[in-house]
């Protein structure tokens, strides 16, 4: 019997620790939750054109920016790189003033075993990065290693602008 008035008593205690913990203001105490803070995206991005294979179109994509500044070369490479076909090879790409001269080696894309179509994607996506990406530009000139443009599709004259804004 002295047993069972033991569990009682100490099941009555338990009870009425917890029956007051539990019914005490809290909220006072309690942390308060509120929304974490949204962090901005501090990735710098360029945005150049790539070409969708499947629908023959250009498409614009965001590339993760490096160190390098902002160059008619810095952007000719990161097309270059996003093509991803090694017979499309740049020989030069120098700015003139207003002007960028982008000259493709003779013997690779776009100048030689290439539809019109592609063709004109390929320098679209050169063309449209560039002058999207430099302020400084307003001209795109394309040539055939520094010389005059001549493709199967196309001929331009050593200084004829391809495109400008």
């Amino acid at each position: 019997m002295k047993r069972l008035i033991k569990i009682l008593w100490c099941t009555g205690l338990i009870i009425t620790i917890l029956s007051t913990t539990a019914c005490e203001n809290t909220t006072a105490d309690s942390p308060s939750f509120s929304p974490l803070p949204t962090h901005q995206n501090t990735i710098e991005t360029v945005s150049i054109y790539t070409i969708d294979t499947d629908t023959m179109t250009l498409v614009p994509v965001k590339i993760k920016k490096g160190k390098e500044a902002i160059t008619p070369a810095y952007i000719t490479s990161l097309v270059e790189d996003s093509l991803d076909d090694e017979t499309i090879r740049v020989y030069s790409v120098v700015q003139e003033d207003n002007c960028v001269f982008l000259s493709f080696y003779a013997k690779g894309k776009p100048l030689v075993n290439c539809s019109k179509k592609m063709e004109n994607l390929i320098l679209d996506c050169f063309a449209n990065s560039l002058l999207d990406n430099l302020d400084s530009c307003s001209k795109i000139v394309f040539r055939s290693e520094d010389k005059a443009y001549k493709s199967e599709n196309y001929s331009f004259k050593k200084n004829e602008v391809y495109t400008s804004e």
